[in-house]
């Protein structure tokens, strides 16, 4: 009867020990993803109340908690061996065989309590619970950290030494972009791809490596209400800006609290629109971080039937809002609806000297575009001109004459251009107009990119240069810059 007592009460520790471990385990494995509600709020929970607690750091308490998890399904496999072979006692007295029945019996029952304690309970804990109980059993989970923290530290030795053994891979691949533009180039070579498709497949390839940051409304853009607002207030508001959604703050946007929706107001009574407030009509606002790749969100958008969300940043701060009609342009392009304004400030404008007047929100992919033929290209092969061997004598001649043979055979010379451009792209090594497209900023914009690089929001006539390219602020005021001029450096200032 003790016996029976004891392998009870050892199992029953095991059990919940494997839990546990499974538990932790699932919240280091699922950490860095972007989860639903119910799931992040386990995370948020352990991140901010259970592993300061714990006061090991985040590796040591992740690798602890595998190992806690593989020792517990070893004591697990251990215990159910010692049951079965002995006799009277949970010491091993082989004085009697088990039979098939038995042994086939013992391997089901311990297949069942794993499946049961190792991955049932665990997914229950981490999709109904929001992690909360853990709190209360922090020591005895430090005091199992600690407990194994000499195979924990002998484990992560082993590991260390088994990637410095690792060889490094140096083998240079080529970049996405770069065979993706071969492979476009190929297509309208040979009449397959037009050039208003070739733009399409490049953006729809695109998209999927965007994130939510690259495509969202900033927050100065943002159009928003205060939940005060009587309806019919709103009312005259949404006449005016045309919007059929908007988001209600209370107090300021970094406090959110819904969305507003124009065809809301149709349910309202005429007698009651100066007594109740767009804070009483608000839906549920939801909210997406910068970070999230724009594919996801959309997939995530189309499934729960929703057109709007607020964007956050790390901190929490409302970062701006994204709709189903930014993550689709970030695809085909500007979508213009019969309420949008002619957007005429947003299309550079080309001086006589080569320069060009941008807003501050003109994008930095779109950059390129400008000076064309003045951005480093990559060769054939997809290397930068300045890695490529350089020309044998032979083949100079050779597209020398040939350059020669399409001039005379042409009336217009640029033909003759256009097919030496086909052959190779224009070496930059040694040409000083030649300029790089800065990628090693955080901005996405061009006013970002100048503030960056100044440290500070410039003032009107204010200059800065950068990989060849100079830019000089024409407005701004004292939270960001309105209109650029954006000019190669060797050209002369406006």
């Amino acid at each position: 009867m003790t016996s029976s007592y004891a392998y009870t009460i050892a199992l029953l520790l095991l059990l919940a020990i494997l839990a546990l471990a499974a538990y932790v385990d699932r919240i280091y494995s699922e950490m860095g993803k972007f989860l639903a509600r119910e799931y992040q709020d386990n995370i948020d929970s352990w991140e901010r109340v259970v592993e300061p607690r714990l006061r090991l750091g985040r590796e040591s308490i992740a690798l602890s908690a595998s190992v806690l998890r593989q020792l517990s399904l070893a004591a697990l496999a251990l215990l159910s061996g010692l049951r079965l072979y002995s006799h009277t006692t949970l010491v091993p007295t082989l004085a009697r065989t088990p039979t098939t029945g038995e042994i086939l019996r013992a391997v089901f029952e311990l297949i069942l309590l794993i499946l049961i304690f190792d991955r049932l309970l665990p997914q229950l804990l981490f999709s109904r619970t929001r992690g909360l109980w853990i709190r209360r059993i922090t020591p005895i989970l430090q005091a199992l950290f600690y407990l194994i923290l000499p195979v924990t530290l002998l484990l992560g030795l082993l590991l260390s030494i088994a990637a410095l053994a690792e060889p490094e891979d140096t083998t240079e691949e080529d970049h996405p972009s770069e065979a993706m533009d071969a492979l476009l180039e190929a297509g309208e070579e040979e009449g397959i791809l037009e050039e208003s498709d070739r733009e399409l497949v490049r953006s729809a390839v695109e998209f999927g490596d965007k994130v939510v940051l690259e495509v969202m409304t900033p927050r100065p853009e943002i159009f928003s209400v205060p939940g005060t607002l009587t309806l019919q207030e709103f009312t005259a508001t949404i006449n005016e800006h045309a919007f059929s959604r908007v988001p209600v703050y209370n107090g300021s946007l970094d406090h959110v609290t819904g969305i507003a929706f124009a065809h809301d107001l149709l349910k309202v009574l005429d007698a009651e629109a100066n007594t109740l407030t767009v804070a009483q009509i608000q839906r549920p606002a939801a909210f997406v971080p910068e970070t999230k790749r724009v594919a996801e969100l959309l997939r995530e958008m189309q499934r729960e039937k929703q057109h709007m969300r607020i964007v956050i940043d790390e901190y929490g701060s409302v970062a701006g809002l994204v709709t189903i009609e930014d993550l689709l342009e970030a695809i085909v392009g500007n979508i213009a609806d019969e309420h949008d304004e002619p957007e005429a400030d947003d299309e550079p404008i080309r001086e006589p000297n080569g320069a060009y007047v941008v807003s501050g929100s003109f994008e930095l992919s779109r950059l390129r575009d400008l000076f064309a033929d003045q951005f480093e290209q990559p060769n054939r092969n997809g290397r930068p001109a300045e890695d490529s061997e350089p020309h044998d004598p032979e083949d100079e001649a050779f597209e020398s004459a040939e350059a020669a043979h399409w001039s005379d055979s042409r009336e217009d010379s640029d033909d003759a251009k256009d097919i030496r451009d086909l052959r190779e792209p224009r070496d930059t090594r040694d040409d000083p107009t030649a300029v790089r497209l800065p990628e090693h900023y955080e901005s996405t914009t061009l006013g970002g990119l100048v503030s960056e690089i100044a440290g500070h929001i410039p003032l009107p006539g204010e200059v800065v240069e950068e990989d060849g390219l100079r830019l000089e602020v024409l407005a701004s005021t004292d939270r960001r810059i309105d209109r650029i001029r954006v000019s190669l450096a060797n050209l002369p200032a406006a």
